[in-house]
């Protein structure tokens, strides 16, 4: 099999080098593995994503979306319904109100976990520090404060998962309903203590918000949203910070520098980790009419994926965009999709991702990559690197 055969399989494990090929010979390439065309091109995607009008959100019950999360949710909704559901969503995430909690949010909870992990020596700080740290933090800002880590991390892997399974692997389908069904009942009863006490969680923000007074979305209504909320906010903090300590500990020189000044890089280095390795690399829209996107005809009613992992190392857009280079000249990526689907959690993910990466390098001296082993990244919907082994001088 061909490195850069479009399959499933290749596109899991190193989906790399098929949307280089794909960006060079065949820029929309349907994918039969998923039914939809893959739009790969940085100048295709943005202009794909900024016409919600021919291209806009997917509702389709084939989709892989579907079967994971439900519809309809805030990715498959539109006009005036999705606007007033953003309004409950976004309430307690603008970038002013982040700063105003996001501290005592995520320090006492990143400085405990490396506080446990200094005396060992050796870790995969993905696992042992990045995604329970991010699971923590989102889980307690949807008001998930009593369900362990663990769980929560069983979550996004099992959902994730499901959105993945090309081969239709009964096992993924099994572990995916399992996980679905304790969501159901946790989010079942968090839903009821809300309704009737609202508070400043996530989900009382959902329930009650963009409705007239006195009312409230139903249970069934809000589901879908909030697991789209649990499979892309548990994780995406959490692998965005994986995949900037990946690539900064892959380039001493660059660690070097911010274990120097933690405070003065960490935010530059996890937003060139976003564009990287773009821990959620694909967005849906389905399209409203025969249209012509990068020289191949997507007819009326299609699936389109605008695969942002590959706009982001476009070589038309980002110099030597393979290579992990915090100090690049600046210029937006992809990662965070586009108005008005534009995630509503980027701002809290920087912050709570710039906390993480600054107070691993500041508190593990000589953080570096373990030698024993390689590091491991998988996925392309959603990518992150799973097994990152580092040691330290503990």
């Amino acid at each position: 099999m061909s490195a850069v055969e479009l399959n499933g399989e290749n596109l899991y494990w190193d989906p790399y080098p098929v949307y280089a090929r794909l960006r060079e010979e065949e820029p929309v390439a349907f994918f039969d593995g998923t039914q939809e065309y893959l739009v790969t091109r940085f100048e295709d995607c943005r202009a794909v994503g900024a016409d919600d009008r021919v291209f806009g959100p997917s509702g389709s019950p084939d989709r892989p979306e579907a079967r994971v999360m439900g519809m309809p949710n805030v990715l498959t909704m539109t006009g005036e319904e999705h606007r007033l559901l953003r309004l409950g969503i976004d309430e307690n995430l603008t970038l002013d109100t982040v700063r105003g909690y996001v501290g005592r949010l995520t320090r006492p909870v990143v400085e405990q976990c490396l506080a446990e992990l200094l005396p060992r020596g050796a870790a995969n700080l993905t696992a042992d520090l990045f995604e329970p740290v991010s699971v923590r933090c989102i889980g307690n800002v949807i008001g998930l404060t009593d369900t362990p880590n663990e769980t929560l991390v069983e979550w996004f892997h099992a959902m994730s998962a499901g959105l993945q399974n090309v081969g239709d692997d009964k096992a993924v389908w099994d572990r995916l309903d399992r996980a679905l069904a304790e969501i159901d009942t946790r989010l079942g009863d968090l839903y009821e203590r809300v309704s009737v006490r609202p508070d400043h969680t996530l989900m009382s923000h959902v329930v009650h918000g963009g409705m007239p007074d006195g009312e409230t979305r139903g249970f069934a209504e809000v589901l879908p949203t909030m697991k789209v909320i649990i499979l892309g906010g548990l994780q995406e903090p959490g692998h965005a910070a994986a995949n900037a300590c990946a690539g900064l500990l892959l380039d001493p020189e660059q660690a070097e520098v911010v274990a120097a000044d933690p405070e003065e890089h960490a935010m530059r280095a996890f937003d060139e980790g976003l564009r990287w390795i773009a821990p959620i690399g694909v967005t849906p829209r389905v399209a409203a009419e025969d249209v012509v996107v990068g020289g191949t005809t997507v007819p009326a009613g299609a699936s389109v994926a605008i695969v942002m992992a590959s706009a982001n190392r476009d070589s038309a857009r980002f110099e030597d965009p393979d290579r992990f280079d915090m100090f690049r000249k600046k210029r937006p990526h992809l990662s965070f999709g586009f108005w008005p689907h534009f995630c509503s959690g980027h701002a809290l993910s920087r912050a709570l991702g710039e906390i993480a990466l600054e107070e691993a390098f500041r508190r593990l001296p000589g953080l570096r990559l373990d030698d024993s082993r390689g590091l491991t990244a998988k996925g392309w919907r959603f990518r992150g690197v799973s097994d990152l082994p580092a040691v330290w001088n503990a």
